[in-house]
């Protein structure tokens, strides 16, 4: 699913999926649904980013860089990401 952008009372709007289905090039008829979107702390910085599909590689699936970042504090971004139901995936601590 593309992302949609515009504009709505004076605000550049961006629509991200929350879901995308995972794929696997080894079965064509795998289509299974997950997460397109994971909250991201890292050390300072806090904000969304893409989930990005490795299962086809056996493997845990990675996140890219940050498309948005939240200026709050760590607490007001997990509060906000279980109020949208977004998993949070701390890298400050691994």
């Amino acid at each position: 699913m593309e992302n949609k952008i515009y504009i709505k009372d004076n605000k550049l709007v961006i629509e991200v999926p929350l879901k995308t289905n995972r794929s696997n090039p080894y079965d064509e008829n795998y289509f299974a649904e997950m997460d397109n979107i994971v909250g991201l702390v890292c050390e300072e910085e806090k904000g969304f980013a893409y989930r990005i599909d490795r299962e086809y590689k056996d493997k845990d699936d990675d996140v890219s860089d940050f498309f948005y970042i939240f200026d709050g504090n760590e607490e007001k971004f997990s509060k906000l990401c279980k109020e949208l139901n977004i998993r949070v995936l701390n890298i400050s601590k691994i």
